[in-house]
């Protein structure tokens, strides 16, 4: 099944643009009277029926209407410092989007050696990924923000927030924990991480919803500063490990996220 993206659907829109609307009438050959699947980012999946097989502005008219299509049972935010070769972090944000991620925020930390991001051609990757595993959710890609800036707008955030990070620090005083065994402590078998509201809604009647998301902070390839660790773990930040080998960032960010994504696997 092909899915296509139209992010104003809830809101009445009965077209598709004009990049969605040429590979659906041109590539896929659907025509007038057919049914497509659309979907519009926030979760919900629509089975619509074309009216117009026009390959530059595709009308439809809906048929039924999904909630929480391939949601997934938690809230995940990864903030991860974008590495030099940016095709590095577009690979992840691919990637994450697959597994199954809500919010991505690039960083910029003390050590970043890129000192710019151009959310464009990631925003495209984003919607194209959620299309191809079969998400009506399109992550959310927040403006980057300087680690500092970061962990102040957090601080005050219920949601399980971790930090990763090559530097032993013992000195902070706060025991670097693996990220596995901190999931598992936070969020027992059965219950789940405060799911986005298309998720929730979709819920059985009556399951047990922990509204509590998880935050994982991956720094750049000079790591965190000494100052980043001490302000995160100053404002309740758990630093935690992936394990021994030595991660570049997005081979990082991508455990952090398929570690979240199996602790609430069936």
């Amino acid at each position: 099944m092909e899915l296509f993206y139209c992010r104003d659907i809830a809101s009445g829109a009965t077209t598709l643009d004009a990049e969605e609307s040429s590979h659906c009438v041109r590539v896929l050959r659907h025509r007038a009277g057919e049914t497509i699947h659309v979907v519009d980012g926030a979760g919900c999946l629509y089975r619509c029926e074309i009216l117009d097989a026009d390959p530059r502005a595709l009308r439809f008219r809906i048929l039924e209407r999904q909630e929480g299509y391939g949601s997934h049972p938690y809230h995940l935010q990864m903030a991860v410092a974008p590495p030099k070769n940016i095709d590095r972090f577009e690979w992840f944000a691919e990637k994450a989007t697959e597994i199954g991620v809500d919010i991505i925020t690039p960083l910029f930390g003390e050590y970043s050696e890129r000192k710019v991001f151009k959310p464009e051609r990631v925003e495209r990757i984003l919607v194209s990924a959620a299309k191809q595993s079969h998400k009506g959710t399109v992550p959310t890609l927040e403006p980057a923000a300087r680690v500092a800036d970061f962990l102040a707008a957090h601080a005050a955030d219920d949601a399980l927030r971790c930090i990763c990070y090559c530097d032993e620090t013992a000195s902070l005083g706060v025991e670097k924990r693996p990220l596995t065994e901190v999931l598992r402590e936070a969020f027992p078998s059965g219950t789940a991480a405060g799911p986005s509201a298309s998720a929730a809604s979709a819920a059985p009647s009556g399951a047990a919803v922990a509204p509590r998301p998880v935050i994982v902070m991956i720094g750049p390839e000079g790591d965190f500063s000494r100052a980043e660790i001490a302000q995160a773990v100053s404002l309740g930040w758990q630093p935690v490990s992936l394990g021994s080998s030595r991660l570049r960032i997005e081979t990082a960010a991508i455990a952090a996220t398929a570690a979240v994504y199996f602790n609430f696997a069936d």
